[in-house]
């Protein structure tokens, strides 16, 4: 069995839930502190598009997982949020707290540090009901394709997100380039793209999932927006400390990048 065939295999045993758990609660998710890995994600995000820089009319985020805090800050600056992962019970997730349905993961928290560090005193139910209405589709992707979406997306998107997706479904850091220059095609020239990933992490758990991750430094992350035509503009990088160390991975950091294509191809 190939690498990307054994990756798809284990992906079939998911628990989105068991993976929203281990990540997105406590100990990770402790709004207390800065020090802790939740709250550093969103002081990037909200400090990059607070910039107002990043803007347009579409953003794709690619490999959304069953998770809507990546995009917070994002959803501001554009008219239209195209979500997409490649397994069906993260989409179905992602539409069931689209639509408010009882039971989804409580995301309040999330919504409420975001309002607060962006500092403009907004309501945080307001910034959620903006994040549903941009909302506006969910589809499949598969990154290793050269058209990750099966055809291009038109127009292209003004700027790429993509939170702990291509590291996690590439066997080898080969791949992770390749994956990373297919989603580049959905991406205009000029266009922005912003990444969170791990460092030095080799597997996680998802319920009964033990799934493998490609371990990657900052230098293989260098090389792989270069390789992919983009020019890095900013890349920080969390060592995650041994309080979160929960066994739920191996994790040995985070990293956050900030890159752009360049105007002409």
């Amino acid at each position: 069995m190939s690498g990307l065939s054994a990756l798809r295999e284990g992906y079939e045993r998911f628990d989105p839930r068991a993976y929203l758990d281990n990540n997105y609660g406590p100990p990770r998710a402790d709004f207390s502190s800065e020090e802790f890995v939740v709250p550093w994600k969103l002081r990037c995000l909200a400090e990059t598009f607070g910039t107002g820089e990043i803007h347009g009319r579409t953003l794709i985020d690619v490999g959304s997982g069953p998770t809507i805090y990546q995009l917070l800050s994002a959803c501001d600056h554009f008219e239209e949020i195209v979500a997409t992962d490649y397994l069906a019970v993260n989409r179905e997730e992602l539409r069931r707290w689209a639509r408010g349905d009882p039971g989804t993961f409580d995301w309040s928290p999330f919504i409420q540090h975001v309002c607060k560090i962006e500092g403009r005193g907004e309501p945080w139910p307001d910034k959620e009901r903006r994040l549903r209405a941009r909302l506006r589709r969910i589809l499949p992707i598969d990154v290793h394709r050269p058209e990750p979406l099966g055809a291009p997306l038109q127009p292209r998107a003004d700027a790429l997100l993509s939170a702990f997706c291509l590291e996690a479904v590439s066997p080898d850091r080969a791949a992770f380039a390749r994956a990373l220059t297919n989603v580049a095609s959905l991406l205009r020239p000029g266009g922005h793209a912003v990444l969170l990933g791990a460092l030095g992490e080799s597997f996680y758990l998802a319920g009964p999932a033990r799934l493998p991750v490609v371990p990657l430094d900052e230098g293989d992350v260098r090389r792989a927006l270069h390789g992919a035509g983009f020019e890095l503009r900013q890349l920080r990088s969390y060592a995650m400390p041994p309080a979160l160390r929960t066994g739920v991975d191996d994790v040995e950091g985070v990293f956050f990048a900030h890159a752009q294509k360049p105007v002409e191809e």
